[in-house]
């Protein structure tokens, strides 16, 4: 279990290091996913490596965490899901309104207000990495 505290504590706590492109003009509607070279919001990209149960078992865990506690923390935006088709990885591209919140948001881990997302990093291993937004490139309806 000591182990389990320290993936988490690494994860969580690695990704504060994240700077993403700051704009002070830019406005961040908080209850959708923002990805935009402007956006003045934190984000993270962990993929999570199941050990010693199933993707789906992970998957139910995390979804239930998502949506019945960390949704309503301060400062959560997003945490978009992507499942791997071919092997059993999960990709979780998070975004949180700045450090501090996501900060409180690993005290609430820690101290077990958030039982669901705790099973998630005991029971996988947590690969983070913080990145900036360099460019969003959309469809066009021209050629």
């Amino acid at each position: 279990m000591k182990n389990r505290g320290y993936m988490l504590k690494t994860f969580l706590l690695g990704s504060f290091l994240t700077i993403s492109v700051w704009n002070l003009n830019a406005q961040v509607d908080t209850h959708k996913a923002v990805i935009d070279t402007g956006a003045n919001i934190l984000t993270v990209v962990n993929v999570i490596q199941p050990k010693g149960v199933g993707q789906d078992v992970i998957l139910a865990y995390l979804q239930k965490g998502l949506n019945e506690t960390m949704r309503y923390q301060p400062g959560f935006i997003s945490a978009n899901i992507h499942k791997s088709l071919d092997n059993d990885n999960i990709i979780v591209y998070a975004q949180w309104k700045d450090q501090e919140s996501l900060q409180n948001a690993v005290k609430l881990i820690e101290n077990g207000g958030a039982p669901n997302m705790s099973y998630v990093f005991g029971n996988s291993i947590p690969d983070y990495h913080p990145y900036e937004v360099i460019s969003v490139n959309l469809t066009s309806d021209s050629k």
